[in-house]
């Protein structure tokens, strides 16, 4: 037998979820555009922190197995770098809800609205990486064996697989009818039917 509440109306159900449901978060614009500062500074750290874990990755190879480093130089910048993300993911999100504009290397606003123009910036890009691997791959089986490196082929495959799975989530996220994604370009964008060309694209 489920116990009543005697406080509750006798004819009106409650869901569970309903209750104790937390108000709505919002962030006042004032904030906003100080947290856009913050997320600004924590992109440029997560930068800094992702160079010298690659800085640290190349004296790795470097170093004989079984030798120990010195002290200073055990930095976890992988984990700094892992530990950023979460951060500017976090500041990103309070800054939109906020109505502050985000950097433009974070998307646009209708790529936040309709993720499927998102997907299709990610597929321009993860091909023509794809594309440049490719080539890489097919040059370095001219050369020597020792001339080969093997994290080529594995950033290949990665693209790879990133593109089926883009292929799939774009069937998900296809705009309902009557968006026009072309119609939303930023001023200044290409126009309709214009290809828009990745940075470096053009360089010979």
């Amino acid at each position: 037998m489920t116990a009543l509440d005697p406080h509750q109306h006798p004819g009106r159900h409650q869901h569970p979820r309903q209750q104790n449901t937390p108000p709505p978060y919002v962030v006042d614009e004032a904030d906003a555009h100080l947290l856009r500062l913050c997320l600004d500074l924590q992109l440029d750290a997560l930068l800094l922190a992702l160079g010298a874990a690659s800085a640290q990755e190349l004296r790795d190879l470097g170093t004989p197995a079984g030798a120990d480093r010195p002290t200073d130089e055990v930095v976890p910048w992988r984990r700094w770098v892992d530990e950023d993300v979460d951060l500017a993911a976090g500041l990103a999100a309070d800054t939109m809800a906020g109505r502050a504009t985000l950097p433009p290397t974070l998307g646009t606003d209708l790529g936040h609205e309709v993720p499927a123009t998102v997907i299709d910036e990610l597929v321009a890009r993860y091909a023509s990486m794809h594309g440049l691997l490719g080539d890489l791959l097919r040059r370095d089986l001219a050369a020597d064996d020792d001339r080969r490196h093997p994290r080529l082929l594995v950033a290949l495959r990665r693209c790879r697989a990133r593109l089926d799975e883009l292929h799939r989530y774009r069937l998900a996220t296809t705009p309902p009818r009557g968006v026009r994604l072309d119609a939303a370009a930023p001023p200044g964008g290409p126009a309709a039917g214009e290809r828009a060309y990745l940075p470096g694209e053009l360089r010979g």
